[in-house]
Order: structure tokens, then C-alpha cells, then sequence
């Protein structure tokens, strides 16, 4: 079932399985070579995360993109991340930030290619350790792979990758220099900015995405 969850949500995080894009059990089932029951459960699971939206039929879609449900992810986000961020600062030892400063690297020299998304996880999760529980984990890998969603189909398609990769490097540089400094007050206002400014960046964005791909994006026929 893991390998069912994973190659769907990897299908919806990439776009393959686009916004708003309705789907069957058993298109899905085909497609993947499986049972009705792994791709059930891993559609229950998915739409609990927020990445589906089932229907009592067979069928789901999509969840479609929506300003709202950014806003609310990264009220959470910003409700938890910078107040762990603090609390791990003070222990970080010169080795750990040098990781930090190393994943920033890892991160961005790909640019927006696939192997970004692994490495830029891992340091947004390296920024909250040691402090983060088991429940922080749980709550927040969700919230993480919604953003994510967002992230990807919102600056994916910028028309200058590498412009882009110099002002996000630039903006995670930031929060390896609060956390060299191991003072707590410094990286919550450090991780809670860089938070407020990723949300305010994708809301513009997505305001003057053109109007037939926000469209699909909500779930409404373009034509009509």
C-alpha cells in the first residue's frame, strides 16, 4: 500500500494528476497494476492530507488550488515551525549548522528540477530538530506536502529558473545565518518571516496566473 500512496501522491505533487482532475478507483487500479483495496485506502489517507476529495461513487478529483486553503496551511505552519526553530537553536553545534548551510547548497543547485524537493524538505525539517516531537512530525508533514503542491505549481513553470533559485537561495541563506547565531528570538522572527514571505509570494503569484490556468486549477471549465 505504501508504494500505492507514494506514486499517487508523488502523480498529484508533480502535476501529473493535475487540480481539479477527476479520477476513478478503477482507472486508478489499472494504471497501477493493484487491487481496488491499496488505492482506496491510499486515497482515504491522501484525503485526509487534503490532496483528494472523494466522492460516496468511485470517483475523486483533485483537490483543487485555492487561496483560502493556502492561507490556512501556512497559519499553521507559521503557528508551530518558528516556535520549534527556536527552541532548537541554542544546542546547534558548528557541525549541524554547517549541514544546514550544505542542504541550502544541495537545495538550489538543482534549481527546480525533481532533486530539489528532497533536499529543501530535509532542511525545513532540519530547522525544527532537535525540538521537534513525534506529533510535531505528524502534524506537520501534511502541512508540508500541501504546501509543497502549491509551491510546485505556482513556481515551477517562472520563466527564470535560475534568477528564482538566486533570491530563494539568498532567503534560506538567511535562516542558516539566525540559526548561526543560536539565539532563539533571532530564528523564530527568521523562520516566521521567511514563512509570511513564501505565502505572500504565492498568493501574488497566483493572482496574475492567467485566467484559463486558474480556472483548471480551481475545477471550473475554462469555456464556460
Amino acid at each position: 500500500m505504501d508504494l500505492v500512496l507514494h506514486e499517487i501522491r508523488r502523480s498529484i505533487l508533480s502535476g501529473e494528476l493535475p487540480p481539479g482532475q477527476p479520477f476513478t478507483v478503477p482507472a486508478l487500479t489499472e494504471q497501477l497494476g493493484v487491487s481496488h483495496v491499496p488505492v482506496r485506502e491510499a486515497l482515504r489517507q491522501l484525503e485526509a492530507q487534503g490532496l483528494v476529495t472523494l466522492s460516496p461513487s468511485r470517483s475523486a478529483i483533485v483537490t483543487p488550488l485555492d487561496p483560502d486553503d493556502l492561507r490556512a496551511i501556512y497559519r499553521l505552519r507559521i503557528s508551530v515551525e518558528p516556535e520549534l526553530a527556536a527552541l532548537s537553536a541554542p544546542g546547534r553545534t558548528d557541525a549541524e549548522i554547517a549541514e544546514l548551510d550544505e542542504m541550502v547548497r544541495a537545495t538550489f543547485d538543482n534549481v527546480l528540477g525533481e532533486a530539489f524537493w528532497d533536499p529543501h524538505r530535509r532542511f525545513h525539517t532540519a530547522m525544527i530538530e532537535p525540538a521537534a516531537s513525534d506529533w510535531d512530525r505528524r502534524m506537520l508533514t501534511p502541512l508540508w506536502d500541501a504546501s509543497e503542491r502549491y509551491t510546485r505549481l505556482v513556481f515551477d513553470p517562472v520563466e527564470a529558473p535560475e534568477s528564482f533559485a538566486a533570491h530563494r537561495t539568498h532567503a534560506h541563506d538567511e535562516l542558516v545565518d539566525a540559526a548561526r547565531s543560536r539565539d532563539p528570538d533571532q530564528v523564530r522572527a527568521a523562520v516566521r518571516a521567511h514563512l509570511e514571505n513564501n505565502v505572500a509570494t504565492m498568493l501574488r503569484e497566483m493572482s496574475t496566473i492567467d485566467t484559463t490556468r486558474r480556472q483548471l486549477w480551481s475545477g471550473r471549465d475554462a469555456t464556460a
